[in-house]
């Protein structure tokens, strides 16, 4: 069974999955997760490629690419929650809270390698980078589609309009 066919066979049960659901999920496709690599594609408007290979109503799966030494914004997921599985390289999970102004504070960092499992939950603020010389590529299922996100400017790059 290919890749699309197997997120395709898996996704379409769930209805309103937990986190820990798509957690599962995405462990139960683990045997073709080999193929994400060849759905990965370049940086276009963002530091990184971001290619959407499955959506349904309730949910999508979207497959990341970070060069090396890139980043993502800082960003949440509006109302969804995420699970996803680092194929390839290695990744740093910076996670944010809001200060009193509302610009995010780093209080929490994660390293992530290929083949480990990882989560976002709701209203969770965060930072996916690359610290290595590989290109990261990661699968990612998020539940209802990423529609709201939000980004956040870290306070030094406020201060850099300012001044």
């Amino acid at each position: 069974m290919s890749l699309l066919q197997a997120i395709e066979q898996t996704f379409c049960k769930l209805q309103d999955p937990s986190l820990e659901e798509l957690q599962a999920a995405l462990q139960d496709i683990e045997g073709t997760l080999g193929e994400v690599p060849a759905y990965a594609t370049e940086p276009q408007q963002f530091a990184y490629g971001r290619s959407v290979i499955y959506s349904a109503t309730n949910l999508e799966v979207i497959v990341i690419h970070i060069p090396a030494f890139e980043a993502t914004a800082i960003h949440n997921h509006g109302p969804a929650i995420g699970a996803a599985c680092l194929i390839r390289g290695s990744l740093l999970n910076t996670k944010y809270r809001l200060d009193n102004e509302g610009y995010p504070i780093s209080h929490a960092e994660d390293r992530i390698q290929a083949g480990e499992y990882f989560t976002a939950p709701k209203d969770q603020i965060h930072q996916l980078s690359n610290p290595g010389q590989e290109a990261a590529i990661s699968l990612h299922v998020y539940s209802p589609p990423l529609r709201q996100v939000e980004r956040y400017l870290p306070y030094s790059e406020i201060l850099d309009y300012v001044i």
